[in-house]
Order: C-alpha cells, then structure tokens, then sequence
C-alpha cells in the first residue's frame, strides 16, 4: 500500500466471540507491509490486540460507526495465506465462531523473546527406517485409486477400511511417497500427540529432510520454527494432531486422516472444529485426494462411502495372513460371586498375565478411568464425595495422597469423615489405572510394571519417553486409559486386558456404543501383530450386550448394521444434522432464563423444520462452577440447519450473554 492511499479502511479479524469483522483506517506512514492475511495491533474497546487483515481496502462501515486508526503493522509476526484464509473462513462460518477465533487457531503461537543465538530448526526424534514389505493385492488396488487421484491432482476423498493390523499406514506411506515424487506436499494427521513421536522417528528416514512435526504439545519456539519451515517449502511432508489441520503447506497433493474415527479431531472450545471434517473441507478446496483411515470408521464417515460420497477402499485382514486376536468376553458377576467382592482383574486375565510374561512377551492393560479410586463413598448416609465446583465424583489418587476432581481439576486433602454426615471409614468405590498398576506389579513378582495416562504424561516428551521404553522391551506390562488404544505396533505384545469394557455403555450420549465398540476393537488389534498370536481379555458385568459381541468378533458391519436404524429412529447423526448448544452461567437461574429465551429464538427460525429439544440440565449440570442448560437442535439438512441457527443466535451477538453460549457443531459428545 502507497502512502498515497494512507487514508485508506482495512477490515481486521480479531478474536473475540463476535462473528464480525472491524474496519480501521490506515493512518499514514504507517501502511508499509500491509496486506492480506497480515497480522497487525488495533484498539478494541479499552485494551489493544493483535488482528488479521481479511479485506484490504475494506468498505465504508454503517453509518454513524466511528472508526478507530489501526496502531501498527506486525511484519514479525506469521501471516496466512489466501488458501488458509479461505479455510479459517469455512470454519468461523461452519462452526458458528467469530472468523478472528479461527485464524488464531491455524497460527502458532508467539515464541518468547530469545535469549540466546538461534541454532537452527531442530532435526528429527529419526529412527531405523522401516522395513521394505511386499504389497498385498488389496494394498495395490487402494494406491492404484489413490495414485490416480494424486497425478490427476483432483479432489477425492477415500474411506480407508481394514482391521487392525492389515496394512493401512503403508499405503498411507507409499501414497506420500507418490506425491512428494512429484513435488507436492502432504498433510498427515494423527489423532493423539502421544502418536507423533513414534510415527516421525520410524518415518524420517524414509523421506529424508522433508518431515516436520505440528502440534499443540511442543514448544512455542519449536512450534514456530517447524510452521515458518513448512511454509517456506523447505518441509513438505507434515505430521501433526488436530491443530495440524492448518499446517502453511505449499501445494498439498494428499491428506491423510488416520485413525479419522477418534474424537480426539474435536476441539474442545471456540472454534470447535472437527479436525477430520476441516482436512476434507482442505482438499476440495485444494483440488487433492484425501484418505481416511480406520479398522472403525465413524458411521458418517461409513454412511457417506455407502450413499458413495466417499470412494470405500477395503484391506481386509491383517497383512501376511496373520489372524486377529481371539477374544474372551469374562462375565465379573460370576468372578463376583466367586471371589466375594470386586477385584480389578479377573481369574482368566491374572492366569494369562503370568503366563504371558513367563514367555518373555509384553501385554496392555486398558482402563479407561485415572487415579485409584473411582469415587469415595460413605456407608453411614450412601453419599460420594464430590466437587464443590462440578457435579462429580472427587476420585482418589492415592499416589499423591489427594482427591482430585476431572472435571475442573481442583484438588484437595483426604478427609477423615463424610462432608454430607460426618460419618466415618470412607469406603473406596470402582478403581483406576494407578490402582490396576499396583494390583499386575504384585500379581507377578519382579514384572516391570507402567502407567501411561494423563498423570503421567504431563512433561513435555513423557509421552515418547513411555512408548520407546515399552518399544524396546523395558517395559513388561503398560497400563493405561484410551491413549494406549490408539495406533500403536509392538510385535512383541500378545496380550491385551480391557478392564469394565461395558463402562460406557450405560452414558446418557447417543455415540455411547459406537465409543465402547471402537475402544475394545482398536485396543484388542494390539494384540498379535508380530509372528505369534494374540489373545484379549475383555471383563464385563453384561458381557451379552450386542456392541460388546461385535467387537469381540471384530465384526464392524454387524455393528453398523444394529446401530444406524437405531440412529435413524432418534433422529440422530449421521442420518441427520445436530447442533448442541450450551448456556453456562454461575448463577443457575440465570442459566434457566437465557436458555429459554435462546430456545424461544430457534422455535422463531424453526420453520417447522428444525427438531428442538431442551431447554434441559446437561449430564453434567455444573462444571467449573458453572451451571450448564442443553439445547439439542436437528434437521434433516446440514447447511440449513446451521444458517438457521445462526440466525437465531444473531440477537445474541452483541449482548454479554454472547459469551455463555457455547454453539457445538456436530458433537461428538453430548456429557
């Protein structure tokens, strides 16, 4: 911009929850480095904050709107692009969040002022390539459909299905490898930081110079770093978790999504995108093929490749003709009654952990719950001892000698009577991974025995650290929460225990036996994929419950075919479209009245063609000191329901109760 034009209006993105953009005039001398996608400091109200220039020049602003002049440029900082800003677009569209809210989720964050001389963009934790293997046919077939789509250089998406095991990550690699042959770049995502270190160490050496990793848990130097190489060109080959999703890629000639299932890709707070369904906003936009990856595909991922919006390629079996584990569903009201109480692991799983440890080999342990004690219960009056912020359960970590609440994090001492009655000998109630820990590592004598869940894995590497420990045979028995389910390869692990694998079951969420079926499938295809078989060990108080016998026979269609009229009868994803919204407030009567007066705006947009539901208490009815009333809204159509929605939430924009609504589109969870 000339100073000729220093008087000119620039329409800046800032993120706050309004979903609007700000116009500022230019004042001169101060128009040097200006353009769009650049990022620069404005007034806003009271305070100052950093913006992005999504119009240049912009349009006069209403009339009687006084304009305020934009402080200065900020050459320093990282721009986007004019590709990601028509994503960031999407997505503040799509998701119902203000488009300043979206682009600071594509952009690193500011690195601190350094303090000593830059070394350079670290190398990559590179590992020993990986083996060549010889393609199976139905391998072949995947990466000659997708091998066309990338040489065409035209938008398809792809569902990727086969079992655990059967050879998906090897087309995803020999796919990369078609594409960076011809000068493209690729997007790779996983749905857990936990994924990354492993994956990039056993593939670095296969595309030497060209991997960058992106995620949340590194670094805002490292970060930076790795985003300004992408962007530069001199990385073409990202691998990353959600938030990778908007990784400054030049020329992406494929996406992949692996494990596209998890609900790890939803971002829990504004921009609540979806990781997996942005990468496929990506592709379309950017004219490249997208494949989408799992043993358990989420039913709209299925449902589209079955109306053939999605192209489905299957695998099969395991690679090399190796047979899926064999599972044995246990029923605890039987070891119940054997044993007289309830104990975490049952006769069968303790038999086979020593068994398997006295051959040498290695076995997962999956409960998906921390701490040791579930909840701490009274006898004298019945109550748990719960949150003083949350509607939950204190759980007991013995370890560190607190009762800790999951839902807000707050912490406090053990007490020495009932906080309900004052009654004494607090009884523990359910059990955890750091119990389960302590159970295996005196079951068997002289076992080297590890946790690996969210209290573990809180230092930055403790993730990598764990898993390569475990790799190289350190590690006997690994037990974990969900984390441990997800993507991995030991060749030596036979054994897997999942402990209360019906846990989910009874949650009050339409997705609750889609999570316990892909769960106990992704968990037991651990197991057994080196050359001796595996064997799973799934404990249950219904150990009949239908999800629960089509996971044991890793039979996905039979549960598909069992779930989708169920959906279809509830007017549920994916045979419709759902919005959640939450209104959250510490004052519970207030909470009340905003929700029926968001209720009463949708019925106004309704039209007769939207299903509302609610106002009503969430499952969780307080969280963080926060009172929380749902809305469930739902159309048979996507794109109306959303511009709908976000009409009747347009009275809201400019009132403080704009920042109790949290807007949810397409949930993955409803607690």
């Amino acid at each position: 911009m000339s100073e000729g034009e220093a008087a000119a209006l620039v329409g800046v993105a800032v993120p706050v929850p309004l979903r609007r953009t700000f116009t500022y005039r230019v004042p001169p001398g101060r128009s040097d480095g200006l353009a769009l996608g650049g990022r620069v400091r404005v007034p806003l109200g009271r305070r100052t904050v950093k913006g992005t220039i999504v119009a240049l020049p912009a349009g006069e602003p209403p009339s009687g709107v006084a304009v305020k002049d934009l402080i200065e440029p900020l050459p320093g900082s990282p721009a986007i692009d004019a590709p990601l800003l028509e994503l960031t677009r999407f997505v503040a569209d799509y998701y119902l969040c203000s488009w300043g809210e979206a682009i600071e989720a594509a952009l690193p964050p500011d690195p601190p002022p350094r303090k000593r001389p830059a070394r350079g963009v670290r190398a990559e934790p590179v590992g020993p390539p990986v083996a060549p293997v010889h393609a199976t046919p139905a391998q072949k077939a995947a990466l000659e459909a997708i091998g066309a789509a990338i040489d065409a250089r035209s938008y398809r998406p792809f569902l990727l299905w086969g079992a655990t095991g059967s050879g998906k990550t090897e087309v995803y690699l020999r796919a990369a490898e078609r594409a960076l042959g011809r000068g493209l770049s690729v997007l790779y995502l996983v749905p857990e930081i936990g994924l990354t270190p492993l994956l990039v160490g056993r593939n670095a050496a296969r595309f030497p110079g060209e991997v960058a990793v992106l995620h949340s848990g590194l670094g805002p130097r490292q970060r930076r770093e790795a985003w300004d190489a992408v962007r530069a060109g001199g990385k073409r080959f990202v691998v990353g978790a959600r938030s990778a999703v908007f990784a400054p890629l030049r020329d992406p000639g494929l996406i992949v999504v692996d494990e596209e299932h998890d609900a790890s890709y939803k971002q829990d707070d504004a921009p609540r995108y979806n990781a997996r369904d942005v990468a496929v906003v990506r592709a379309r936009l950017g004219g490249a093929p997208i494949v989408l990856g799992s043993a358990t595909p989420s039913l709209e991922s299925f449902q589209h490749a079955r109306s053939e919006r999605y192209t489905l390629l299957e695998l099969g079996g395991r690679v090399e003709r190796r047979p899926l584990p064999s599972v044995l569903l246990v029923d605890m009201r039987e070891e119940f009654r054997a044993a007289g109480a309830a104990a975490p692991l049952s006769r069968a799983l303790a038999e086979a952990l020593r068994e398997t440890l006295a051959r040498g080999e290695q076995a997962l342990v999956l409960r998906n719950r921390r701490g040791w004690a579930a909840a701490l219960l009274c006898p004298a009056c019945g109550r748990r001892v719960t949150c003083r912020r949350c509607t939950l359960s204190l759980t007991w970590h013995k370890r560190d000698g607190r009762l800790r609440c999951h839902g807000c994090g707050s912490e406090s001492a053990l007490p020495e009577r009932c906080p309900s009655c004052g009654g004494e000998n607090l009884r523990d109630l359910g059990f955890g991974t750091e119990r389960v820990e302590e159970e295996i590592a005196a079951l068997v004598p002289g076992a080297r025995v590890e946790r690996m869940d969210r209290d573990t894995v809180r230092g930055r590497g403790a993730h990598e650290r764990i898993l390569r420990r475990f790799e190289a045979g350190e590690i006997d028995v690994l037990v974990g929460t969900q984390m441990i389910a997800k993507g991995h390869d030991f060749p030596n692990v036979t054994l897997v225990g999942v402990l209360s694998a019906d846990q989910t079951l009874g949650l009050p969420d339409f997705r609750a036996g889609e999570r316990a079926f892909q769960l106990l499938t992704q968990v037991a295809g651990r197991a057994g994929r080196g050359a001796r078989p595996g064997r799973v060990i799934a404990q249950a108080f219904d150990p009949e419950h239908p999800v629960l016998r089509a996971a044991a026979a890793q039979d996905y269609l039979a549960f598909f075919e069992r779930e989708l009229p169920y959906r279809r009868a509830l007017g549920y994803p994916p045979l419709a479209a759902l919005v959640q919204i939450l209104v959250v407030d510490p004052r519970e009567g207030v909470a009340w009245r905003t929700a029926q007066e968001v209720a009463a705006a949708l019925l106004a947009e309704s039209d007769g063609r939207l299903t509302i539901a609610g106002p009503g208490p969430a499952p969780i009815e307080r969280l963080r000191g926060l009172y929380r009333m749902q809305i469930l809204v739902r159309s048979p159509g996507r794109r109306k329901l959303v511009e709908k929605v976000s009409r009747a939430l347009a009275g809201f924009e400019e009132r403080s109760v704009r920042r109790t609504l949290h807007v949810d589109v397409d949930p993955v969870s409803l607690l």
